[in-house]
């Protein structure tokens, strides 16, 4: 492993402490941090390069943690930590900072060895947990962060889903470690993580199903709000599609897919995470201004295909995409109804969809 000045002084700073004490949060953190400031302060154009010093940063720290047999999440957290404070001190720390903050030091785990998937959730959630202190709030940052967690794995050629899986993970967790709104981080990070896939020619489907299942699972552990969750993913997903000219029909079938995975992963209620699911997509699709039909019934039919996967049964997992995608669409108009509804009523793939009625200015509130 080659490092620089940067990182070798980290790695000397953190070795000779943490065989003793064994924090290597808080020693990585105190030497990135004083690194960071020593650096910037004797050039601002240092900034420019800021990636660069982070990976310097995050090596150094995963090879002295490593060396000590010391946790190397922790390392993570502390050297992104220290950079961004580091920062602070010396200008001010924008999303665009984080954003490289996080890609810097998934990319230099990554160089090193290090758990690319398992590295960006620490990242990202260090990054998050340290927003307050430096004048962001987490759910306005959590785009940025969960972009720069794609980037980085790609840089370092880690797997994507995996990755945004853990990304969304973390962005949940440090959003709420701070207080801040989960909800909207939810919708954040999905964006900036489909986005992200696209942008480095990654498989988007694998992304798009890892970050809705990543969410669900992760807000199930901090607030519970599991089918507000699946709604917010599923807006985020349908915008940060549309962003990057994606097919909206082929996001509709791997959010419920996700929906439905992340769902059963934690024994929660699969049926209303695929209602609120196809909710969030068809509003989501009004919205943009997408084909609120074919996304509509490209819900139903993945949930359908879900079905057996998760154990429901297909009928009541079709049932519940229709009646999701028909309560979203009564709140844009009489055309956006209709269009749905046709859409999804009758049968699908040979399923009978049972629809609860009527829907016209009756759908529910949405999440905050």
């Amino acid at each position: 492993m080659v490092l620089g000045n940067i990182g070798r002084t980290i790695r000397d700073s953190i070795s000779g402490t943490v065989a003793g004490a064994g924090n290597a949060l808080e020693t990585a953190a105190s030497a990135a941090r004083n690194a960071t400031v020593a650096t910037l302060s004797t050039s601002q154009e240092a900034l420019n390069d800021l990636q660069e010093l982070v990976s310097d940063v995050t090596k150094g720290a995963i090879e002295a943690t490593s060396g000590a047999g010391s946790e190397v999440g922790s390392a993570v957290k502390g050297a992104v930590t220290g950079v961004i404070q580091g920062v602070s001190e010396v200008t001010a720390v924008t999303a665009g900072v984080c954003n490289d903050t996080v890609r810097a030091a998934v990319k230099g785990a990554g160089e090193v060895g290090g758990d690319v998937a398992t590295v960006a959730r620490n990242a990202v959630e260090a990054t998050l947990e340290t927003t307050r202190s430096v004048g962001l709030r987490a759910e306005d940052a959590a785009y940025s962060v969960t972009h720069g967690a794609i980037q980085g794995a790609r840089d370092a050629g880690g797997d994507l889903g995996a990755t945004a899986r853990d990304a969304a993970r973390g962005a949940v967790a440090g959003t709420a470690e701070v207080g801040g709104n989960v909800l909207q981080a939810v919708e954040g990070s999905t964006r900036g993580l489909i986005q992200g896939a696209a942008h480095v020619g990654g498989d988007v489907a694998s992304v798009t199903r890892n970050a809705v299942a990543g969410a669900i699972e992760a807000t199930s552990r901090v607030t519970g709000q599991v089918q507000d969750a699946a709604f917010s993913a599923a807006r985020g997903a349908v915008h940060g599609a549309r962003e990057v000219g994606g097919d909206l029909g082929a996001t509709a079938r791997d959010t419920i897919d996700g929906a439905a995975t992340g769902a059963h992963h934690i024994g929660g209620d699969v049926l209303r995470a695929i209602e609120d699911s196809s909710r969030g997509l068809v509003k989501g699709a009004a919205e943009v201004g997408g084909d609120v039909a074919a996304v509509a019934r490209n819900a139903v039919d993945q949930s359908i295909e879900a079905a057996g996967r998760v154990g429901v049964r297909a009928e009541d997992a079709a049932s519940a995409a229709a009646n999701g995608a028909v309560s979203a669409a009564g709140s844009f108009g009489e055309a956006t109804t209709t269009a749905v509804t046709s859409a999804v009523t009758g049968t699908a793939r040979g399923v009978a969809v049972v629809l609860r009625a009527p829907f016209r200015g009756q759908e529910k509130q949405d999440a905050p």
